[in-house]
């Protein structure tokens, strides 16, 4: 579990990470566990994408992210599809509300 997306999630804060060599800012929603390992539900909303794949909610593994740290830039958790009931997690760490 990580204590830097947890508090992010609770402070309404920005994240930055490197995800598949590029970088990425995410606003965090839910973080947790899914059949397949340690999750961040969370918006890309600055950065890099290959797909450019921006202002939606997207699955990234922990275990792909690199240099994890948080900003000081708040966000409003204004995503209309967040779930913090998020179904793709069988253990849910901490969430946004809604």
């Amino acid at each position: 579990m990580s204590p830097i997306i947890c508090a992010a999630i609770r402070d309404l804060r920005l994240l930055e990470f490197d995800y598949d060599g590029l970088r990425r800012v995410v606003a965090p929603y839910c973080h947790g566990f899914t059949p397949h390992g340690e999750v961040l539900r969370a918006v890309q909303v600055r950065g890099e994408s290959h797909s450019r794949g921006m202002g939606f909610g997207k699955l990234w593994k922990l275990s792909k992210m690199l240099n994890l740290r948080p900003t000081t830039e708040p966000f409003v958790p204004d995503d209309p599809h967040y779930n913090p009931d998020d179904s793709a997690m069988v253990t849910i760490h901490c969430r946004a509300s809604r």
